[in-house]
């Protein structure tokens, strides 16, 4: 029996590549823009199927508030805009700034230690070519327009 071992990187070849899923999504921006109290409160957080919604109880006679309870578990399905009652008094959107980073690996690197690696290679890639525009500016190969 003859075995061969290679070893290689995802760059050659997707056989060699530990990463099973990489992907992110921007956080999901809930609010109430206007209250939503009562039998509506219920009604809000019946319509949500994933559990954005709960209902804060205020006691005395103001009765119950609906409140954001789990922003991040929205998936903009958009359900509770669907009702007229709902439209005027929700926005729904997504923060520009902040997003969620999922990785999952199939080998022996952790997530962790992927990301970490990918951040190194990127950080010497920039570096590099930092260094490359900077040889070019001073030998005056590089103009501002």
């Amino acid at each position: 029996m003859e075995l061969i071992c290679l070893k290689g990187t995802g760059k050659t070849h997707a056989k060699w590549s530990p990463v099973c899923t990489a992907f992110y999504k921007l956080k999901p921006d809930v609010r109430i823009t206007a209250p939503i109290t009562g039998d509506d409160a219920k009604d809000l957080k019946s319509i949500c199927p994933v559990g954005v919604f709960d209902i804060e109880d205020l006691g005395g006679s103001t009765g119950k508030n609906a409140i954001v309870t789990q922003a991040e578990k929205c998936v903009s399905c958009r359900e509770c805009l669907r009702h007229e009652k709902f439209a005027d008094k929700i926005d729904v959107g997504k923060w520009k700034d902040t997003f969620e980073f999922h990785v999952e690996s199939l080998g022996i690197y952790t997530p962790a230690e992927i990301v970490t690696e990918a951040l190194a290679k990127l950080k010497s890639k920039a570096s590099y070519w930092l260094q490359v525009i900077k040889q070019n500016e001073e030998q005056g190969l590089m103009t501002q327009d």
